[in-house]
């Protein structure tokens, strides 16, 4: 994701209540497309295996951080590599288990006779099944929530044997490149997840953080708040070419010194800074309009930032749904922050 388009999320029509696990209105999930699905273990439990390697190994090494897959995690490969067998309309394109969750992208090659949702139904039979043997066999702890249930007043100790969350994500496959970027997602998941847990503070949402008159959320190296060396990067319409270039040239220096740079990167040339800025590994607070849904993870270059401790995210106001642009009050708001920022 580009630095323009800043992660800003896109709402679904008619949806305002924040949700991992949102259909597409209006979309027919038995035509032609690719998606890219996600789901759960039920309480995030690790059951599909376990993380090992070193975040900071060569890519391809012995080393480099990979899943270890149990033998429920294999079974779960496996049936996710053979939907195809049951539904032969639909090609498996990758496969990523994760300890809790796994990632797969799948190719509807032509009109089903039923919607996407049936083919994820009767995988999750099947991983409820496979789920339900090893709790028998005794190879891995039932969950927590399902250990037990109440019917007619008396305790039941017989599990429910449902290894998956309810329902599952998915993304639509609507952009040019936007396939290449979801393999590359899906390989980087296991550094990505060793890179969060060797730094959780950099990916830690951090609510009612009291900055000035303001009462934020932050996402990053709070840290860099009280780094000395900082400057809004602000740009005015007024301000000519020349003058333009000169803030510009002053920003990146101080950038280069190891400052911090802070901008909401509202207006185009406020974006041009902060885009040379972030290819140049410079140390950045990014203002957001939005706040963070529940479960947000940096992406891209975000996350590539947040986790060498050079970007810290900050948002004034709470996380919502809605669809609109950001108006010139809150412009004037972010700038207002950004500026009580830079003396902090």
């Amino acid at each position: 994701m580009d630095w323009e388009t800043f992660e800003k999320h896109k709402a679904f029509a008619g949806e305002k209540k924040p949700s991992m696990l949102r259909r597409r209105v209006g979309h027919d999930y038995e035509q032609r497309c690719v998606y890219l699905v996600t789901m759960t273990v039920e309480g995030r439990k690790p059951l599909l295996g376990r993380l090992v390697g070193d975040a900071g190994a060569k890519e391809g090494s012995i080393d480099a951080p990979h899943i270890e897959l149990s033998p429920l995690g294999k079974q779960v490969k496996e049936m996710w590599e053979a939907i195809s067998e049951y539904y032969p309309e639909v090609r498996v394109l990758a496969t990523m288990v994760m300890p809790d969750h796994l990632h797969g992208i799948l190719f509807v090659e032509r009109q089903m006779s039923q919607p996407l949702g049936m083919v994820i139904k009767g995988f999750k039979a099947g991983c409820n099944k496979a789920y339900r043997q090893a709790l028998a066999a005794g190879l891995c702890p039932p969950m927590p929530q399902q250990c037990c249930s109440k019917e007619n007043g008396k305790e039941d100790s017989k599990p429910q044997g449902f290894l998956f969350s309810r329902n599952y994500n998915d993304h639509i496959l609507d952009g040019e490149g936007e396939l290449e970027r979801w393999f590359r997602y899906l390989a980087d998941n296991p550094r990505r997840l060793a890179i969060k847990r060797q730094h959780p503070e950099f990916f830690t949402v951090v609510r009612d953080v009291r900055i000035g008159e303001w009462s934020c959320q932050t996402v990053g190296n709070q840290y860099l708040l009280s780094y000395p060396e900082k400057a809004a990067v602000i740009v005015h319409r007024a301000y000519s070419d020349a003058q333009f270039e000169e803030l510009k040239a002053k920003w990146l220096a101080l950038g280069a010194r190891g400052g911090v740079l802070i901008s909401a990167a509202v207006a185009t040339r406020e974006k041009e800074v902060m885009r040379e800025a972030m290819n140049r590994g410079y140390r950045l607070i990014a203002l957001r309009e939005n706040g963070f849904p529940p479960l947000y993870k940096p992406a891209g270059e975000s996350f590539a930032a947040c986790s060498r401790g050079t970007l810290l995210q900050v948002s004034p106001w709470e996380y919502h749904m809605n669809r609109s642009t950001i108006s010139r009050e809150q412009c004037l708001q972010l700038n207002r922050l950004a500026e009580w920022l830079a003396e902090y």
